[in-house]
Parts: C-alpha cells; sequence; structure tokens
C-alpha cells in the first residue's frame, strides 16, 4: 500500500453558479468544506491526495470529474431517496471503493449521518486507517484542516 490518503466529502447545496458549463466538482461545489480544500491545493498541501464526493445526484465522484450546474432538491444534510434507491446507490458506490481502497494508508471521511448510507460499510473494504469528521459545521471544517496540516 502506498502512502497516499483519500478524503470522502459530501457535496454541498452551496454551488458555484457563475460556470453554468460543467467544471471539476471541487470548483462546482462551494461550501465551507470544499473552500477549505481548495485553499489547501493551491497551497500544495494535499499532496499524494485524492478526492471524492459523496453526492446524492451523482454518487461518488472524483473532485476533478467535470458536473454541471444542476438544481438542487432538499435540504443539507438530508436525502431525498428512498430506501430503495439509497440501498442501490450504496451498492454502486462500495464497488468503486472495493477497486481502489488499498491504495491508501489514510482516509478521511467527512460525511454526515445521513450521506453515510450511501458507503455504510465501507470500513470492511479499507486496509488504511480512517479518520472521521465530528461536530458541528465548524468544527468539522477545523479537525479537517488539522488533519491537512498534519500530513504536510
Amino acid at each position: 500500500m502506498a502512502n497516499k490518503k483519500l478524503v470522502i466529502l459530501t457535496s454541498s447545496v452551496r454551488l458555484n453558479e457563475e460556470v453554468k458549463d460543467p467544471i471539476p466538482a471541487i470548483e462546482r461545489y462551494n461550501g465551507v468544506y470544499f473552500r477549505v480544500l481548495r485553499k489547501h491545493l493551491r497551497e500544495g498541501k494535499l499532496r499524494d491526495t485524492d478526492i471524492l464526493i459523496l453526492s446524492e445526484r451523482y454518487g461518488l465522484i472524483w473532485s476533478d470529474d467535470k458536473i454541471p450546474l444542476y438544481e438542487i432538491h432538499g435540504k443539507m444534510g438530508f436525502l431525498s431517496l428512498d430506501e430503495k434507491d439509497i440501498e442501490k446507490m450504496r451498492q454502486e458506490n462500495l464497488k468503486i471503493l472495493k477497486n481502489i481502497l488499498d491504495r491508501y494508508s489514510e482516509i478521511y471521511v467527512n460525511v454526515g449521518k445521513e450521506y453515510m448510507k450511501l458507503i455504510k460499510g465501507f470500513e470492511r473494504l479499507a486496509s488504511g486507517r480512517i479518520t472521521y469528521a465530528k461536530g458541528s459545521l465548524g468544527a468539522k471544517a477545523a479537525h479537517m484542516k488539522e488533519w491537512i496540516l498534519s500530513k504536510t
């Protein structure tokens, strides 16, 4: 296993609406956690770190996957999918994770309780150390920043 790291992050209801054409997901989503990640990416502090974004609309996508501007339905942190669709997406997400998790020595998970349903059980597929963000929005952002800085 390489000394590579992975961040798994929930998508944001706050979108960059300035660009209508598809842009990288890391640029499309504009919530607090995305602003923290972009800052540290610009500063070169996320070397050897990949970023996966967990979206109700797309499932797991890479941060550089281009996505169009779209309308968000529902409330922040809550899924609008029914149980059948949640399970279908969970299976698709676990299939993706099964194929990649052995590449990572560390995994940082910043996913709320509702969205965890979409990756429930991923831990058994991982051999790397898993760290979970906890607390309020501000506490999670601070924890993620501390995790990033501890890896540079």
